[in-house]
């Protein structure tokens, strides 16, 4: 009998053993997973710090950071998202982690800008500036005019617009000073001169140039350069061919470090002629690349401003939202910012903006510039 109660109270602490090992199985399921996302969310933190860094010491010294400004910076905030919905589920205490790197991503990562707005006591005259790879011939007009009579520029810079003076646009610009030199054209509603073609360095056989002239407004004479950087396309494009074997990356990382750096000497020709400058300067056009790029800053190295790190808000992109439009037609949203509007000091940007998708692959930049000492 004492031996039968003995086996009894035995059988009850061994069921209640095995009703303990679940919850401490549990326990380290839990832990588990913890560590798991404290890892991943580490990498994360890692991976956007990277990124930032490259930013800053400007991302074209490496193919791989070159690469990444061509790519939409939001997929940077995709991982993040995971991470806080994984984080909800396991490990809330985690769940800002993953959270603050969206918002790293939507900030700095993304170049978003909230410029104050100016005011000035003095109201110094102001000189409305556009710029605009315009493409033109390859879509419809209307909307271009459109933008041009919304915007009311005072002086336009468009790149891709091979025999724009000679077409229907010419009926809009009529009353106004015009240029058009090859794929440039330069219309002001004050007087243009010294108009000057340069030739830009290249790896093709096909030549590269810019086009400078001055403007006088009011009292004061302004140098224009409008420029069109070496394309990124064919570097790009390297890679699609890299899907027919890994054999060829070394070569398409090569013919893409070649465009990359042909961007760069343009900048730096451009540079030496701005070196060679008395008054103020505008340099507007397609860079073919974003402001945190080598490019950009070499010309910055020259004394030059952007116009929307001064005076926008928002992202300001200005490509992107027709290159998707074969396989997601839904989708027209650009994402890279590489037309820009850049002057010196004395040329000071109270408001910057883009425009209509609708005219062209690029958007167009539009700037108000303040003249203070202009007559």
């Amino acid at each position: 009998m004492f031996l039968e109660q003995e086996h009894v109270q035995a059988l009850k602490h061994g069921a209640g053993g095995a009703k303990e090992h679940p919850a401490g199985a549990k326990g380290g399921r839990r832990m588990s997973m913890f560590n798991w996302l404290l890892g991943l969310n580490a990498a994360y933190i890692v991976l956007l710090a990277a990124i930032t860094i490259l930013n800053w010491a400007g991302p074209d010294r490496f193919w791989a950071g070159a690469l990444n400004f061509y790519l939409p910076q939001f997929i940077w905030a995709a991982p993040g998202l995971l991470l806080a919905l994984a984080a909800c589920r396991g490990a809330k205490i985690l769940v800002w982690v993953p959270l603050l790197g969206v918002l790293w991503v939507l900030g700095p990562i993304m170049d978003w800008h909230w410029a104050p707005r100016k005011a000035w006591a003095n109201s110094p005259q102001t000189l409305r500036v556009m710029t605009w790879n315009v493409k033109y011939g390859k879509r419809d007009l209307m909307p271009l005019v459109e933008e041009l009579a919304r915007s009311r520029p005072d002086i336009i810079l468009f790149q891709d617009a091979v025999d724009a003076g000679d077409g229907p646009l010419s009926d809009y610009l009529a009353g106004w000073q015009m240029h058009n030199e090859g794929q440039y054209l330069v219309a002001s509603r004050f007087p243009i001169s010294d108009v000057e073609v340069h030739d830009l360095p290249y790896h093709e056989r096909k030549g590269e140039s810019f086009l400078r002239c001055r403007v006088q407004v009011g009292s004061r004479d302004i140098s224009l350069y409008n420029v069109h950087f070496k394309t990124p396309r064919r570097g790009l494009n390297a890679f699609r061919k890299a899907r027919r074997g890994a054999w060829y990356i070394p070569k398409a990382i090569d013919r893409f470090e070649a465009n990359v750096d042909t961007r760069l000497r343009q900048a730096q020709a451009v540079s030496g002629y701005l070196a060679q400058e008395k008054g103020e300067v505008v340099v507007a056009g397609d860079f073919n690349s974003p402001d945190h790029s080598l490019v950009c800053e070499t010309l910055r190295k020259a004394g030059l401003v952007d116009a929307f790190a001064r005076g926008g808000r928002g992202y300001g992109y200005t490509y992107g939202h027709f290159l998707l439009k074969n396989k997601v037609p839904w989708l027209r949203a650009s994402w890279m910012r590489i037309d820009h509007i850049m002057t010196t000091p004395g040329i000071k940007a109270q408001r910057c903006w883009v425009g209509t998708r609708r005219a062209s692959d690029h958007r167009p930049v539009i700037a108000d510039f303040f003249l203070s000492d202009s007559r």
